[in-house]
């Protein structure tokens, strides 16, 4: 199975940018229940590894993490309640980089702005991405997909949860690097999209791994490549990472990351940031080049 590794996704904990605090309360921090924010539904990726990590992180800590999903809005409600929460690192949010990073790009007003207003913690886990076509299309690798999408410009289509989506702009990504004209059939969420693939009503479609799963296992779709490989003061911040790295390495958390489909990754919060950075301009660049219009 060929390895795409441009299009894996990063799921990072971020906390809302606010005053400094004193080192003492640095030092004794957690000393009350910590909120986990999740702006999207239950069973995606990022509320996966929210609730693997808030488990662990309970007893490293040894104060409740509690994961509150805020879907809506393609994550502006969850992190506009994040922004809004106090900057003192009881409020987290588990949101994956390229959402932060796409959206700036794709809406004309948000009432955030996810660059000044949220600080980076720590990159949680890697969500690998992928390519899955329908088994009507009867193709068995890339090369053979490329070979027929260029045969026939226009004709294979692709679904998404939505224009601007990953999903959206990893296939584009992908057409554009191959030459290729494809499709786009937008819906609006992952189920759906992936429902009419597996019926073969659709050819193709990106998606990342945990949310698949299911219709890999039961052979309702074939996968062909997968991608994979004022602040809250930084001491806080570092403190956290910390606590999150700590867990990472726990063969439990190992455990129930790989059985999603997870790779636990840590790190500290300047690492993330140049992650976020990057992230940002290689996106931009590419919803660019695919001239989407903005959205309000």
């Amino acid at each position: 199975m060929k390895k795409l590794m441009q299009w894996g996704a990063a799921l990072a904990l971020a906390v809302t940018c606010g005053a400094a605090q004193a080192g003492d309360a640095v030092a004794a921090y957690p000393q009350r229940p910590v909120r986990l924010i999740v702006p999207y539904g239950a069973g995606g990726a990022a509320d996966v590894l929210a609730h693997i990590m808030a488990e662990k992180l309970s007893a490293i800590w040894k104060q409740p993490v509690i994961v509150e999903n805020k879907p809506g809005g393609v994550g502006t409600i969850g992190i506009m309640a994040t922004v809004q929460a106090e900057p003192d690192g009881y409020t987290l949010v588990s949101v994956p980089v390229s959402d932060l990073a796409v959206n700036p790009h794709l809406y004309r007003k948000r009432p955030f702005d996810v660059r000044k207003d949220l600080a980076p913690v720590s990159q949680v886990g890697a969500v690998p991405n992928v390519l899955l076509v329908s088994n009507a299309l009867e193709v068995g690798d890339v090369q053979a997909l490329v070979a027929r999408a260029a045969a026939k410009p226009g004709y294979l289509t692709y679904s998404s949860p939505g224009v601007g989506s990953q999903a959206h702009i990893a296939a584009e990504m992908f057409a554009m690097r191959a030459g290729l004209s494809l499709q786009h059939i937008p819906y609006n969420s992952v189920p759906a999209a992936l429902t009419d693939v597996a019926g073969g009503q659709i050819d193709m479609m990106f998606a990342q791994l945990p949310a698949v799963l299911p219709f890999v296992k039961s052979g309702r779709v074939k996968v062909l490549a997968v991608a994979a490989d004022a602040r809250t003061p930084l001491a806080l911040r570092e403190k956290i990472a910390a606590g999150i790295a700590s867990a990472i390495q726990s063969p439990q958390v190992r455990e129930k990351l790989a059985a999603q489909g997870l790779i636990g990754l840590g790190g500290t919060p300047q690492q993330l940031e140049q992650a976020w950075r990057q992230d940002y301009e290689r996106y931009g660049a590419a919803v660019k080049a695919m001239h989407i219009q903005l959205l309000d």
